[in-house]
């Protein structure tokens, strides 16, 4: 009945798998994520750096800017103080232009109302004496020369005012477009600097979201190592109570033993003792219906001993081996009726190889794994009754169909099993 219960577990499993990547592993995966993070807050707070330096030069040059612009507007004051100078020289100037207008303008007209129309020539030849011809004209040429003169020097007067009143106008144009140039400047590096400003805010919230993962990461390392610490405290408890299961086998074992070596020294006797009487061949029958007795009582005692090494049941004490893991898997096997397997050295080296496979590939489980019923694996498990028994209780594991590692186990068809060990890594090969 129990066979064909097993049988039918063995028929629902269709894959085995192994165990999840324990807590080293995993903590390592989380440091390199770790790691990844603080390179990427380095790199983020370096372009920060950039980026709060191109700020500054921005700030500065806007700085040089208003500085510059407080320059042209202080040229500016000047310039308009100046303006308003030469503004009033040149309203002096049309004042005095205008003056000299005026007495030109009445001579002429002093000339026309008194009649004083006749040419130098008249006033010569009119003139009483010769010396009062000389003092005419001499006067007549000063008065001429007087007003050349003003004609010229109103002329100079009015050049002079149109050449200032043209540098100052030409200065103020200057500053004007120069305020102008500077004001587009400023314009341009004001939206330089709120697009960098815009730019820091993004990389700082980039920062402190990075910032967050790694916190993340950090609680996660933890996590792992507090759940590494507590199956390394389950590993070590179920590895001594396997140390004092198997101390209690060795006991029962070694006193099964002692009780079969007594019986069949008591049968050599009764042997010994049966060959050498000399009798008739009644006597020789009774002897040998005594030797039966004698052997039933032998059969008797080797049942005895062989019920004291199953622990109270009619299992029968399962035979022992170099390998710990197997004598676990026999131990477990025959506590259950089924049949112990025997070591096979061909098994044993395949499993080996794949071990060196597993652990060489950091614990990555082959592709093919998944698709084979006779291979079970097992990650950082010693090796024994604690990987046996992590295997039939699925601790940690992680299967198709829930119990793929236990169904291996008991699998009442396997008779040869072979183990392989390489570095934290055992692997199981049954046929």
């Amino acid at each position: 009945m129990k066979k064909r219960i097993f049988a039918s577990l063995l028929l629902c499993s269709l894959a085995l798998t192994t165990i999840v990547i324990p807590g080293t592993a995993f903590a390592e995966s989380i440091d390199e994520k770790i790691q990844q993070k603080d390179s990427e807050i380095s790199n983020l707070k370096t372009q920060q750096s950039d980026v709060q330096t191109q700020i500054a030069s921005l700030e500065s040059t806007i700085t040089d800017i208003l500085d510059e612009g407080q320059e042209l507007r202080a040229q500016q004051t000047t310039l308009e103080t100046k303006s308003a100078e030469l503004k009033q020289e040149i309203e002096d100037l049309n004042v005095r232009i205008e003056k000299r207008s005026e007495a030109i303008k009445n001579q002429a007209r002093d000339v026309q109302v008194n009649g004083q129309s006749t040419t130098i020539m008249d006033a010569v030849l009119s003139a009483e004496s010769f010396s009062d011809a000389i003092g005419r004209v001499y006067a007549a040429a000063t008065i001429v020369n007087a007003n050349n003169d003003l004609v010229t020097q109103q002329k100079a007067d009015k050049d002079a005012v149109v050449t200032k009143q043209a540098e100052n106008e030409e200065k103020l144009q200057e500053i004007e477009d120069t305020k102008a140039e500077l004001e587009v400047k400023k314009q341009d590096l004001v939206s330089k600097q709120a697009d960098l400003t815009v730019l820091k805010t993004s990389l700082e919230l980039d920062q402190e979201s990075a910032e967050g993962s790694k916190a993340a990461l950090l609680q996660q390392k933890a996590d792992a190592e507090a759940e590494q610490a507590r199956i390394a405290a389950e590993q070590k408890a179920a590895s001594e109570k396997a140390a004092q299961e198997k101390a209690a086998q060795e006991a029962a074992a070694s006193s099964s033993s002692s009780e079969t070596s007594a019986s069949s020294e008591t049968a050599n006797t009764t042997t010994s003792t049966d060959t050498t009487q000399d009798t008739e061949q009644s006597t020789a029958t009774d002897t040998g219906a005594g030797s039966s007795n004698g052997s039933s009582s032998n059969n008797n005692n080797s049942g005895t001993g062989s019920t004291g090494g199953s622990s109270g049941g009619n299992t029968v004490t399962p035979p022992t081996s170099s390998d710990p893991t197997l004598n676990a898997l026999n131990a477990l096997r025959t506590s259950l009726g089924l049949s112990a397997v025997s070591w096979d050295a061909g098994l044993a080296a395949t499993a080996t190889a794949r071990a060196a496979v597993v652990e060489g590939n950091g614990w990555q489980i082959p592709s093919d794994h998944w698709s084979r019923g006779d291979e079970v694996i097992a990650i950082m498990w010693a090796p024994g009754n604690s990987v046996i028994m992590a295997w039939y209780n699925e601790t940690g594991m992680t299967t198709a169909t829930g119990s793929g590692h236990r169904d291996w186990e008991i699998n009442p068809t396997i008779t040869r099993v072979g183990f392989g060990y390489s570095g934290s890594t055992i692997v199981g090969h049954s046929a």
